[in-house]
Order: C-alpha cells, then sequence, then structure tokens
C-alpha cells in the first residue's frame, strides 16, 4: 500500500513595526510555541518579500498567513488580496498548480481611531489583541482562504 506525503504547512506572523517591545517578545514566544515564523516588517511591499522567501518558490506547499494590522492597513491589503486570488483562478483555469492559502487578521488595540479608520499610531506603544492572536495561531480566525 502506497501512502502519499500530506505537504506541511508553513506558517507565517507578520507583525508591524510599531508594536512595543514587551508585546513583541510575547507575541514570539506565542508564534515559537504554535511553529510560526515570525516577521516584522516596516511596509507592506518588505513583508510580502519576507513572505516569499518563507514560503520558497513553486514549492506548492499551502501557507498560512497571520498577519497583525489596524483596521486602515487591512483595507488596504484586502484590496491587494482579491488580486492574489484572482491570480490563483487564473492558474488554476490555465492548468498550473495553485498552492493553497489561509489568511488570518488580527487587530491592534489602543490608541484613537483616526480618519479611515487608521488607529493614531504611537511607535513603540500598539499593542496587539492577545486573545484574537491565540485564537489566529491555533488556526482559527481564517478569513479567506485562496
Amino acid at each position: 500500500m502506497r501512502e502519499e506525503r500530506v505537504p506541511q504547512m508553513r506558517k507565517i506572523l507578520l507583525l508591524p513595526f510599531c508594536l512595543s517591545q514587551s508585546s513583541l517578545a510575547v507575541i514570539e514566544r506565542l508564534a515559537a510555541e504554535s511553529g510560526y515564523a515570525v516577521v516584522v516588517a516596516r511596509s507592506t511591499a518588505k513583508a510580502l518579500a519576507e513572505v516569499r522567501r518563507h514560503v520558497g518558490p513553486g514549492s506548492g506547499e499551502p501557507a498560512r498567513i497571520v498577519g497583525v494590522v489596524c483596521d486602515g492597513r487591512a483595507k488596504k491589503v484586502w484590496a491587494g488580496l482579491v488580486l492574489l486570488k484572482i491570480r490563483q483562478w487564473g492558474k488554476k483555469a490555465l492548468g498550473f498548480k495553485a498552492r493553497r492559502i489561509e489568511l488570518a487578521r488580527v487587530g491592534i488595540v489602543g490608541g484613537t481611531k483616526a480618519l479611515f479608520g487608521r488607529r493614531s499610531c504611537r511607535v513603540g506603544f500598539n499593542l496587539a489583541d492577545e486573545e484574537g492572536l491565540r485564537r489566529a495561531l491555533a488556526g482559527g480566525e481564517t478569513f479567506m482562504r485562496l
């Protein structure tokens, strides 16, 4: 009897640079316990480049990405995810292999809401929603599967 190898899911946690140092330490410990690679980036483009580096091109392994973002940034990233989803559909339509991607989002708490849903950013003092983060790292809070 032949056994099929189930690909290992790559797990990546994207963190913004504006979180407090104490919050970063707690989050990195939680991520390590759950088997996540932690990426702290100053911009969305750098974060996506790091994700590509961790996942590896052409491997076909499924990926789970958990991002800690404020509401305003989440709306901007959502538009990029729609384009990614269209790309995945196009690959499948052309008969190419497409990687399964699961996305989860955790909000930033504290601060006051500013224009367009963003929070007034106090770099070094922002905190992530720890309960939401625990649920997302455990596999819950998935809002999109590509």
